[in-house]
């Protein structure tokens, strides 16, 4: 019998579109065991609307979705019309903090975080509980450059997760807890091609459906697939070279190697596009 990865996903979807696809992952992968989404940043409530939606369309009707901090600064949220008179029973009102800390302490030491959207919501749970760090079996991490950044630049950027919550990439990066982190680096070069959005967008599943009218609203002509990285690599860790490295969060957000630090963190450093795609692929629409 196949042991599920129990998980959980901390996300700000219904901004860009590589949300979605990662969530589509997800639940196309039989070794995950979805306990839960929480939505950071701007109106997580409109986001979390998104994701309850698509999981019920895709018959994923028990999983619980909370919305959570507001963060910093006004983000527009253009995939929200998708979901915005949608209801359900697994919407949950309680914090979002409140729903994390109750997880872990209800199965400690066995759930991964996947946290694809800025550290609000995790570096919050932190604050309040240092000790939850001890209950948390990994966070598994879209965020973060080390030597590549945006647009094939050979050079590291102040990556968007880190930099819209720089205080709470701290905490979390120094908690203790095990990450598993896949920068820019093995990100930024994902792109998914007219071909792949072909396949995708014509595969006529509900999943893909909602996947259509989402990047539709999001309105921009090709997605990078960031976020589907961070699931994939906790699928497929040989899908990227990784290193354990130590790092520091700075002030304006860069994530700094320390040399001769003790690494906190296993950090994706290469990756082959092709192999990424054919694997994510042959999960959300496979052939045949």
């Amino acid at each position: 019998m196949l042991q599920k990865i129990p998980i959980l996903l901390d996300t700000d979807i219904g901004g860009d579109i590589d949300d979605a696809f990662a969530l589509a992952l997800i639940l196309r992968s039989p070794e995950l065991r979805l306990l839960g989404v929480t939505t950071v940043s701007g109106d997580t409530l409109a986001r979390a609307r998104i994701a309850a939606k698509m999981l019920w369309q895709a018959g994923e009707r028990r999983v619980p979705v909370v919305p959570g901090e507001r963060g910093k600064g006004v983000l527009v949220v253009d995939q929200a019309p998708w979901a915005a008179k949608f209801s359900s029973p697994r919407l949950l009102s309680q914090s979002a903090v409140d729903f994390l800390d109750e997880q872990f302490s209800r199965y400690p030491g066995r759930i991964t975080l996947v946290a694809i959207g800025p550290l609000t919501n995790i570096g919050a749970l932190l604050r309040r509980d240092p000790a939850v760090a001890a209950k948390i079996k990994r966070i598994v991490m879209m965020g973060g450059s080390i030597a590549r950044g945006y647009d094939h630049h050979h050079t590291a950027d102040s990556e968007y997760n880190i930099k819209m919550d720089v205080e709470a990439a701290q905490v979390v990066f120094s908690a203790g807890v095990p990450i598993l982190m896949a920068p820019l680096d093995v990100t930024a070069m994902l792109e998914l091609d007219a071909k792949g959005r072909h396949r995708v967008f014509s595969h006529g599943t509900v999943l893909t459906s909602a996947l259509a009218a989402l990047y539709m609203l999001w309105g921009r002509p090709t997605p990078v697939l960031y976020d589907p990285m961070a699931v994939a690599l906790l699928l497929r860790p040989r899908l990227s070279k990784t290193r354990p490295l130590a790092i520091h969060v700075d002030r304006k957000g860069y994530t700094r190697v320390m040399a001769g630090k003790k690494p906190n963190a296993v950090v994706g450093l290469h990756a082959d596009a092709k192999e990424f795609f054919a694997f994510y692929l042959s999960r959300v629409v496979p052939r045949g």
